[in-house]
């Protein structure tokens, strides 16, 4: 059993009480995986991915791996459950019963709420958004991360004996990244790192690279600082899907509060007694 695996098998609850991976035979749609004969197609998998994503968009390439091993270990359990005839359990029917209950009132708040979020107000957001948002600063750094604190003084006296940064990166960096691109992360923000690679970085001038080396939990490094500047702010399509999010939230809590504060409601103790009368909070 590979690593993906023993990983997917520790996420059974999570597969459950999710999604499960049907197989489609639309086209394009190639299989991916068999289960004792049953097909799993790329689109359980986009459709898995789907409903995980809260903000922002993940490649399904990145995750291809571990969403495979999931549907495989997802599909042995339902068969599995399917020929005990785990549905006939009575606390099987009462947890379903609940859950399709939770369902409902999610999906009818979700469609409320979604379909009062118009571009026009998402726009909006944004804009608001950009006007009372500071901009950061920016460092354009590269770096050289080693072991030890000897082997970070000998990279520093290297290029103060004329190596050149790119090269001593590519040689020496524990950085697998890094040793690719001559050391170059490109542009961060102090909020980016770890407080001590920020200190050391956003002390230097463009041009300028620690003298003395800066440690962190990831190791020893040095720092060159090739340009600052004050960060762009980030373009209205990278931030759409999430400000929709924030909107969708805000108008679910808008809609619970106005049925609370329209409908009936009495509440009782314990003991049978009324409680004192108030609005129940929406929370």
């Amino acid at each position: 059993m590979t690593p993906c695996f023993k990983g997917a098998v520790a996420l059974t609850a999570v597969l459950l009480t999710a999604a499960t991976f049907p197989a489609f035979a639309a086209d394009p749609d190639p299989v991916v995986a068999t289960v004792n004969g049953t097909a799993i197609h790329r689109s359980a998998l986009e459709k898995k991915l789907q409903s995980i994503q809260q903000h922002g968009q993940v490649p399904l390439e990145k995750v291809y791996d571990q969403l495979l091993d999931q549907a495989v270990v997802g599909e042995l359990i339902m068969t599995q459950a399917k020929k005990l005839k785990a549905e006939d359990d009575p606390v099987f029917k009462a947890q379903l019963a609940e859950l399709r209950q939770q369902l409902l009132a999610q999906f009818f708040l979700t469609k409320q709420a979604e379909a009062a979020v118009t571009e026009e107000a998402t726009r909006k957001r944004y804009e608001e958004k950009l006007a009372t948002t500071a901009p950061k600063e920016e460092v354009k750094v590269r770096h050289i991360v080693v072991a030890t604190e000897e082997a970070a003084k000998q990279v520093i006296a290297d290029l103060q004996a004329g190596t050149s940064f790119e090269d001593e990166a590519k040689a020496k960096s524990l950085d697998p990244s890094g040793k690719n691109s001559g050391g170059e992360i490109g542009y961060i923000s102090k909020d980016r790192t770890v407080p001590e690679f920020s200190a050391a970085a956003f002390a230097l001038k463009p041009g300028e690279y620690t003298q003395t080396p800066a440690h962190s939990k990831l190791g020893w490094h040095i720092i060159k600082v090739e340009d600052r500047r004050m960060a762009p702010p980030p373009a209205y399509e990278a931030e759409r899907t999430k400000i929709k999010m924030e909107l969708v939230e805000q108008n679910m809590q808008k809609i619970v509060e106005a049925m609370v504060k329209n409908a009936q409601v009495k509440l009782f103790n314990l003991d049978g007694t009324p409680k004192p009368e108030k609005a129940p909070s929406p929370h």
